[in-house]
């Protein structure tokens, strides 16, 4: 019986671990994001840079007009917050404007990233989806 409850709980400890977002390099990936004004998809890879930060780099666009997008690099030097479990102190340009960014899971697969000028009170919030591939 004994025996049987401390697989139970090594059964839930785990189950627990996999499920949470914990570890900083789980935003590494391609993610699709709909730009919030002209709601055209593009396609982000996330990378973690040699000082150990992440950046976002534009992978794929929807709109091939705006193909010269594709190599840029819109958000820079978010950092890991192992306390929250969440990516800080980001900039993101976006229309000629610096933004702080934060982002964090808000599911498996669904990365939630807030833009903000000052506080994030006073921001807008984007979910990314992830993907497993890059788009062609």
């Amino acid at each position: 019986m004994k025996k049987l409850i401390i697989v139970i709980l090594i059964t839930f400890w785990q189950i627990a671990t996999a499920f949470s977002q914990s570890n900083a390099d789980d935003i590494i990936g391609y993610y699709l994001a709909t730009d919030p004004k002209t709601k055209e998809t593009t396609q982000m890879e996330v990378y973690k840079t040699t000082d150990g930060k992440y950046e976002v780099r534009v992978v794929w666009v929807e709109n091939k007009k705006n193909s010269n997008n594709v190599g840029t690099i819109p958000i820079r030097n978010l950092t890991f917050d192992s306390k929250s479990k969440e990516w800080k102190q980001g900039k993101v340009m976006y229309e000629g404007k610096e933004y702080s960014l934060n982002a964090s899971f808000s599911g498996p697969d669904k990365l939630k990233i807030r833009g903000f000028l000052g506080i994030s009170l006073f921001g807008k919030t984007e979910y990314w989806i992830k993907e497993k591939e890059l788009r062609k």
